[in-house]
């Protein structure tokens, strides 16, 4: 129709041109023509209003699903995650994973990082497969001074603890970072305070995260290498389940699981003799003496421990109980077992040496003395005589006595 109106208006104009005259055949020729296109163009159509998307809602399925590892924070900690602002938290727990690795032979599953709003300032909290492991409260963009116990002099900002180790502390402003540094202070920034209490949940519940799917890898790596062993010892004479729990027990010890060829072959040597994970897992540290002597040695080679007295070992010794192929439990008088606690936790709290000291039990009882003082004493570590080298340096720094406790 547009078209017509425009001929029809174009023919009017040359009507009035004097002496211009059009042909009828040429004129029913430019109607006709025009009367095809206007036939064949497409007519416009009614546009439909776009259906409104349907509201909907999560389902029950979707909300089981679960992070291995999360760390949330409040609103005014999100810095912490923003590279543009020069936070360097995601590259932090990266190297610590890395760390993992490369110390203890576990991959940490990756970290979620996320804002939580109803979480206060400052506040953080770590989880592990969705529940809370640890929270902590820090003040943004301040710097936390540790007293490591040499510090001169208190400190102008808020007074504290640290939330890792308990240490006496002041959130201080950069203006005061050099005073506090000059009076002996140990200085660290936000990020170091979360990371390093992320390190500390992390080697207290490493086992935890070390599952089936990592033992997978891990013993497709050592067949790559020596498929004999494997195909020999899994999953006869020891199923998957036995190795994993051997493999967890190292690692909530604190030990490294990352020479697995070396664990495999122990489970296959004794493993004729017994399939109580326990029971191997005693025989496997032996194994790892090497390890074991390096692990818990200072920079000069030396394991500073707590001994036991002949009266206290004799009490150990004779309250092992023992059942056909299970691993021996230690019942002992309440009295003297709270004697044997109260002592062990004053040497070793009071050593101030650059390691940690540890306690140095009888081969036979070292595991069911692990599993008692674990209930009361679980951040100490109780190693024998069998599981160290020959040669390993031996400082003793307290004796465990009943009669002169």
């Amino acid at each position: 129709p547009r078209i017509l109106a425009m001929v029809a208006a174009a023919l009017a104009l040359f009507a009035l041109i004097p002496g211009l005259r059009i042909p009828f055949l040429t004129l029913s020729a430019i109607l006709g023509w025009l009367a095809w296109q206007t036939a064949r163009a497409p007519k416009p159509q009614a546009t439909k209003p776009k259906p409104k998307p349907e509201r909907t809602e999560a389902r029950p399925e979707d909300l089981l699903p679960v992070d291995a590892l999360a760390v949330e924070v409040g609103v005014d900690l999100l810095y912490l995650v923003d590279e543009r602002q020069g936070g360097e938290l995601l590259q932090r727990i990266q190297r610590t994973r890395n760390q993992f690795a490369q110390d203890m032979g576990v991959v940490l599953p990756p970290v979620h990082l996320r804002d939580n709003m109803r979480l206060g300032s400052g506040q953080y909290i770590i989880k592990l497969r969705g529940e809370e492991v640890g929270k902590a409260k820090v003040h943004a963009r301040k710097h936390l001074a540790l007293d490591p116990g040499s510090a001169r002099g208190r400190l102008k900002g808020i007074a504290t603890t640290d939330p890792v180790f308990g240490l006496p502390a002041y959130w201080i402003t950069d203006n005061t970072v050099l005073k506090a540094q000059g009076l002996g202070y140990t200085v660290v920034d936000v990020a170091t305070v979360l990371t390093t209490h992320f390190q500390e949940i992390m080697a207290a519940q490493a086992h935890e995260l070390y599952d089936s799917a990592q033992l997978n890898r891990t013993l497709e790596r050592v067949a790559a290498d020596d498929p004999k062993l494997v195909e020999e010892l899994v999953p006869e004479p020891l199923s998957r389940a036995m190795v994993l729990r051997v493999f967890r027990n190292l690692i909530r010890e604190g030990l490294s699981v990352r020479d697995a060829h070396t664990i495999l072959e122990a489970l296959a040597d004794y493993a004729g003799r017994t399939r109580d994970p326990d029971i191997l897992t005693e025989f496997v540290r032996q194994r790892l003496a090497r390890h074991i002597t390096r692990r818990f040695a200072d920079e000069d080679g030396t394991i500073h421990y707590v001994g036991f007295g002949p009266d206290a070992e004799n009490a150990i010794l004779r309250g092992l109980q023992a059942t056909e192929g299970a691993p021996p439990t230690l019942v002992i008088d309440p009295t003297i077992a709270q004697t044997i606690f109260l002592a062990i936790q004053k040497h070793v709290e009071t050593f101030s040496g650059t390691s940690p000291a540890v306690v140095l039990a009888p081969p036979v009882a070292r595991g069911a003395l692990r599993r008692l003082l674990e209930r009361v004493l679980p951040d100490v570590t109780v190693i024998s005589s069998a599981e160290l080298l020959p040669t390993a340096k031996l400082n003793p720094i307290g004796v465990v006595s009943l009669t002169n406790p």
